[in-house]
């Protein structure tokens, strides 16, 4: 008998050694089981933001612990980033804050750290996972002085005032300059501001290219744009907006009031 027993624990042993190994011997959850997503950042530079980085765990068997942001090149992760533990076949959301670099930059790596298995000496085993993001920066430049101006020969003789009123027919006008807010340089032509009156039935838009190149806190001159009112446009009110634009990007926008008269 008490060989018997001596056999049956000796078995069990065997059984629960071999268990364990096995447990110890599973490959930890792969970067290539791993799915990291986050949408393409349009920030100016050196703006702060929060985003959500999603991550799908497609293991069937492992879940992944400690899961957090250990780097985002060129952006700087403002503050600690958060740790959260992820279980097999499952996804969770990752949400941190960022600072934009320069608007030179366009390229950028997200690295999502995490662990999965453990070693021989019982440590965790930390893998990472990098994946490209589709970022935008733009230089931190902003409209400034917007408003009508009685014509283009007085731009800088009167301030601007933010409603007008004018008749059928007649022209206006739209004054504004530009400064840069940021710490890059903007190269000159690099811009362009869209005056767009928003009832087309009294006026339609003109563009004007920002010639001047902008260090820090540089301004550019003083431009206006003389836009007709057209001679049947229905009297009242409509917007007109004054946007600053980089390529296909919105820096900024102001919006006028503009009164025909009857």
């Amino acid at each position: 008998m008490k060989k018997l027993l001596s056999l049956l624990l000796l078995i069990s042993v065997i059984i629960i050694s071999g268990c364990a190994s096995t447990i110890k011997a599973n490959s930890p959850v792969s970067p290539e089981e791993l799915v990291v997503s986050i949408e393409p950042l349009v920030m100016k530079e050196f703006n702060e933001q929060d985003v959500s980085v999603k991550v799908l765990n497609n293991n069937s068997t492992q879940k992944i612990d400690s899961v957090s942001v250990s780097s985002f090149d060129p952006f700087t992760i403002v503050g600690p980033s958060p740790q959260i533990n992820i279980p097999a076949e499952s996804k969770a959301a990752l949400s941190f804050r960022v600072m934009a670099p320069s608007f030179e930059k366009n390229t950028s790596m997200l690295t999502v750290s995490y662990a999965s298995g453990i070693d021989e000496k019982e440590q965790p085993i930390i893998r990472t996972k990098v994946v490209p993001v589709q970022m935008v920066v733009l230089p931190d430049a902003k409209l400034q002085f917007v408003g009508f101006a009685e014509s283009m020969d007085n731009l800088r003789k009167s301030p601007p005032v933010s409603a007008w009123e004018t008749k059928k027919g007649e022209n206006i006008t739209v004054k504004f300059s530009v400064k840069n807010h940021g710490q890059s340089t903007i190269a000159g032509n690099s811009m362009y501001v869209v005056v767009d009156i928003e009832n087309k039935m009294i006026g339609n838009s003109s563009t004007v290219n920002i010639t001047e190149a902008m260090a820090k806190g540089g301004t550019s001159y003083t431009r206006g744009v003389e836009l007709p009112v057209q001679k049947d446009a229905p009297n009242g009110e409509t917007n007109v907006y004054v946007n600053l634009m980089k390529g296909d990007y919105l820096l900024d926008s102001q919006t006028l009031v503009l009164k025909v008269k009857l």
